[in-house]
């Protein structure tokens, strides 16, 4: 009797009113977090920043930082995602683009990566985002999150 196993693990969301604190019990009891290691930076491409088209919509040309996230198993891209808000918002940086791609090797389950992004980023995000939505069709539309930085 042979079973199909998935290449990748499925990641479970669970919803709490205690969400945080049990997070923080979580990853107390567990020696070897990356999170509690020191945040790399990531070097931010100043030629690429801050270029905006002169309408009365101030409507971005481009995001001032990218992030590519192809061939990113879920939990890496989550670590990944968690040193680009740190490091975008420690620049000061005004908006972001993470691009998770559109699931089309995902199967019957769909975009993984821009699920789990998003669902990170709306739990853990409110420090660093004042908002996130999908990215104009340009950049990537269902297959990117454009981030504005506090």
């Amino acid at each position: 009797m042979s079973s199909k196993s998935s290449k990748y693990p499925i990641v479970a969301f669970e919803e709490s009113e205690q969400d945080d604190s049990l997070m923080e019990q979580i990853f107390d009891e567990i020696s070897d977090v990356p999170d509690k290691e020191p945040v790399l930076e990531i070097p931010v491409d100043k030629s690429y920043q801050k270029k905006k088209q002169a309408s009365t919509n101030n409507t971005l040309l481009i995001p001032d930082q990218e992030l590519d996230l192809h061939g990113k198993t879920l939990e890496e891209a989550i670590m990944i995602v968690q040193n680009f808000l740190i490091t975008c918002h420690s620049q000061q940086l005004q908006t972001g683009l993470i691009i998770t791609g559109k699931g089309l090797n995902s199967g019957n389950q769909g975009p993984v990566l821009k699920k789990g992004v998003e669902h990170w980023l709306k739990r853990n995000g409110n420090f660093y985002l004042r908002n996130f939505h999908e990215a104009p069709p340009r950049f990537g539309g269902s297959g990117a999150i454009w981030l504005n930085f506090k």
